[in-house]
């Protein structure tokens, strides 16, 4: 019997902290509202419906993050795969000021991570902000070339909307004074 009560305990209190955890999870209204702030709203469903398994607005910042970085990194080694491959020296410059900012990127993302981790949302919205502006920057440069690589001008883009959904998400967390 008391063998009994203890199960009953045990699963009762599961059950708490089940439904407690699970009422944390990212609803699709709260996607919804994020991606009514962002410059591109079907960019930004089809990216938060495609991790809806994140559990919290924590998890969903981390898996924003992680998606902006991986395509950071995508882009950083087409530069330089860009100015290894032998460009003229105009194109050259510009993919080597480009590749500049993506280092510069990929390094705010990194600290947007550790920000994220120290519950610094305010912190993340920084780095994220340098991260979009290193983006930006690329653009600007590449697209005064007569002939631009496509992949880097598409990442580039893919960046700055992932970065708004991260600057979004951010406002959202907890701001550390």
């Amino acid at each position: 019997m008391a063998a009994n009560l203890r199960n009953n305990a045990f699963l009762s209190s599961l059950m708490l902290i089940l439904l407690i955890g699970s009422s944390y999870a990212v609803t699709s209204s709260e996607m919804s509202t994020i991606c009514d702030k962002t410059l591109d709203r079907a960019f930004c469903l089809k990216f938060l419906n495609s991790k809806s398994a994140s559990p919290n607005i924590q998890a969903l910042a981390k898996t924003t993050l992680d998606a902006t970085q991986a395509r950071a990194t995508q882009t950083s080694k087409r530069l330089q795969s860009i100015i290894d491959g032998g460009v003229d020296p105009r194109s050259k410059l510009a993919y080597r000021s480009c590749m500049d900012e993506y280092e510069n990127t990929i390094e705010n993302l990194e600290e947007a991570f550790e920000h994220l981790a120290s519950g610094d949302g305010f912190g993340m919205n920084m780095k994220v902000s340098a991260a979009l502006d290193g983006a930006d920057t690329c653009l600007d440069d590449v697209n005064r070339l007569k002939s631009v690589d496509a992949s880097v001008v598409n990442n580039s883009m893919g960046i700055k909307k992932l970065c708004g959904i991260a600057l979004v998400i951010s406002n959202m967390l907890p701001r550390r004074s």
